[in-house]
C-alpha cells in the first residue's frame, strides 16, 4: 500500500520507512494513554509522568515525520538526531524526576504531554531553522562539527540518566529494563543514521524506532494489566472484609436478640417468684429451674460456647419449657414421647423457645401444641398454634434475615437464627405450607439418637 502511494520523485522504500516510524509514534501515543489509566488506578505519580513523557515524544515526533514526507528538506527529522532532540530529552528527564518525587499523580497527563510535545515540536523546528542558517546549512547534527559531537554525547548522557532514574525507581525491574533497552535502541538507530549521514531512513533506524515503540507499548500494557489485576484483588479483598464484617454484625445481632428474649423471660419469671405469685409446688420448682438453666445458657451464649453435639432427651428440654410458659400465663399442650435426638442442648432450647414465644406473641397463645414422633432415623418435633397464621407475603422468605410480618414489631432475626441453628446440627426447620390448615405449624427434624441411649424407645 505504501509503495502504491509513492511517485516517481520519491523513493518508495523511504516512504515505507517513514510510514513505519509514524505508526510507531501512534503506538507510543497509545502507550501514553495506557500509562495514564495505570496511574489513575495505582495512584502512582511516576507512571503518570511516564504517560506525559510518552505522549510528549509521540506528539513531537509524529508531525515531524509527516513534514518529512511532504518536504524533502525535513526528511532527516524522521531518523537523524537534531538539536531539538536535546530539548526533548531534557524535558523528559525533568518530567520523570518530578514524578519520582511527587506524592500524587499528575492531573490530565495526556493533555499535559500533548502541550509539552507541541512546545518541543515548535522548539525543534525553530532550532532547525536556526541551525540551517549557519555555515554547514544542513540543520542536522553531523560528525564534522565539535559542537554537534558534544550535543550527541550530551543527548546520550541525558538518555542514560533517564534509564538510571527508571532503574532506581519503584517501577518493576522488568519494566525499567525493557524501557531502558527501548531507549538504547532508538538512540543507537538515530546515532547510526547521523554518523553515516543517511539521506533516507535506513533499515536500522526504522528497526530501532520499532523496537522502542514495541517495548514501550507492551510494557505499558503489561503494567496496566498488572494494575487491573491488583485492583480486582483489592476489590475482592474489600468485598471479603465487608462480608465478614456483615456476618459478624449479623451474629452479634442474633446473640443480642436471643439475650433480650431470654433476659425478658428470666426477668418475668424472677418477678413472679419474688412476688410469691407462684405457690410452692411443681410449677414453682419448674420456674426456678428455668431461671437457673436459662441464666446458665445465657452466659454460654454470650461467651460463644455452643457446646458439642450430644444425645438430648426431647422431654427434658420441652417439659421445663412448657411448665415455665404455663407459669407465665401461656398454656402449651405437650405429651411426652420419650424420644432422643443428637443435637446441641442449648441450641435446641433456644429454637423451641423462639417458636413457642412466637406462638404467644403472634397467635395470642391460642392452641399452642408441641408434640414429637420418631420416623425411622429421624425425630420430628412439631410446634403449632391456632392463631391467624403466617402472612402469605412473607412465607417464601420467612427464614431469611429481616423477614417479618407487615404489622409485626419483630426484627426478623429469631426465625432466621433458629433455622440456621437447626441446619448446623444436621436437621431442618420448615413451615408447613398448607392453606387449609389453621394457624401456624413448624416442624423440626433432627437425627434420632441410638435406641440404647434413650429410655427404651
Amino acid at each position: 500500500m505504501v509503495a502504491a502511494l509513492g511517485d516517481g520523485g520519491d523513493d518508495r522504500l523511504a516512504l515505507a520507512g517513514r510510514a513505519c516510524i509514524l505508526l510507531s509514534d501512534v503506538l507510543v501515543l497509545g502507550a501514553g494513554a495506557a500509562l495514564a489509566i495505570d496511574a489513575r488506578l495505582t495512584q502512582d505519580p511516576l507512571r503518570g509522568s511516564m504517560a506525559i513523557a510518552a505522549t510528549l515524544v509521540a506528539m513531537q515526533d509524529a508531525p515531524l515525520v509527516v513534514l518529512a514526507m511532504v518536504d524533502p528538506a525535513l526528511s532527516g527529522h524522521s531518523y537523524r538526531l537534531t538539536t531539538g532532540h536535546l530539548t526533548t530529552v531534557l524535558i523528559v528527564l525533568v518530567v520523570l524526576h518530578r514524578g519520582r518525587r511527587a506524592v500524587t499523580p499528575p492531573q490530565r497527563p495526556i493533555a499535559v504531554g500533548m502541550l509539552l510535545g507541541l512546545a518541543a515540536l515548535g522548539m525543534t523546528l525553530g532550532l532547525h531553522s536556526l541551525s540551517a542558517a549557519l555555515e554547514n546549512g544542513s540543520g542536522f547534527l553531523c560528525t564534522g562539527d565539535p559542537v554537534d559531537m558534544a550535543l550527541m554525547i550530551l543527548i546520550g548522557v541525558v538518555l542514560a540518566t533517564i534509564g538510571i532514574q527508571l532503574r532506581h525507581s519503584p517501577l518493576p525491574a522488568w519494566a525499567s529494563t525493557r524501557i531502558g533497552v527501548g531507549i538504547l535502541a532508538i538512540f543507537a538507530a538515530r546515532l547510526w543514521s547521523t554518523l553515516t549521514v543517511a539521506t533516507t531512513p535506513p533499515p536500522a533506524a526504522v528497526a530501532g524506532v520499532a523496537v522502542f515503540s514495541a517495548l514501550t507499548a507492551t510494557t505499558a500494557a503489561s503494567l496496566l494489566r498488572l494494575a487491573l489485576e491488583q485492583t480486582n484483588a483489592r476489590v475482592a479483598h474489600y468485598a471479603r472484609l465487608a462480608a465478614e464484617a456483615q456476618a459478624e454484625v449479623k451474629q452479634d445481632r442474633e446473640v443480642a436478640h436471643d439475650v433480650r428474649s431470654t433476659a425478658a423471660g428470666i426477668a418475668a419469671a424472677a418477678l413472679l417468684l419474688a412476688r410469691g405469685q407462684v405457690p410452692p409446688g411443681p410449677r414453682r420448682d419448674a420456674l426456678e429451674e428455668m431461671v437457673d438453666s436459662e441464666t446458665a445458657r445465657l452466659r454460654r451464649t454470650v461467651a460463644a460456647r455452643p457446646g458439642p453435639l450430644t444425645v438430648v432427651a426431647v422431654d427434658d428440654v420441652v417439659s421445663p419449657l412448657v411448665l415455665a410458659q404455663d407459669a407465665l400465663g401461656h398454656a402449651v399442650t405437650w405429651t411426652p414421647g420419650g424420644h432422643g435426638v443428637v443435637a446441641r442442648r442449648d441450641a435446641l432450647v433456644e429454637v423451641l423457645t423462639t417458636l413457642v414465644n412466637n406462638a404467644a406473641d403472634h397467635a395470642g397463645g391460642r392452641g399452642t401444641t408441641v408434640l414429637s414422633a420418631a420416623i425411622r432415623d429421624r425425630v420430628v418435633i412439631v410446634v403449632s398454634d391456632d392463631g391467624p397464621g403466617i402472612d402469605p407475603a412473607v412465607r417464601a422468605s420467612l427464614f431469611q434475615w429481616g423477614a417479618h410480618r407487615s404489622r409485626s414489631a419483630g426484627q426478623g432475626i429469631g426465625l432466621h437464627r433458629a433455622h440456621r441453628l437447626i441446619l448446623e446440627q444436621g436437621g431442618s426447620l420448615e413451615l408447613v405450607d398448607d392453606d387449609a390448615a389453621r394457624g401456624t405449624v413448624f416442624v423440626i427434624t433432627l437425627p434420632r439418637a441410638p435406641v440404647t441411649a434413650t429410655d427404651g424407645d
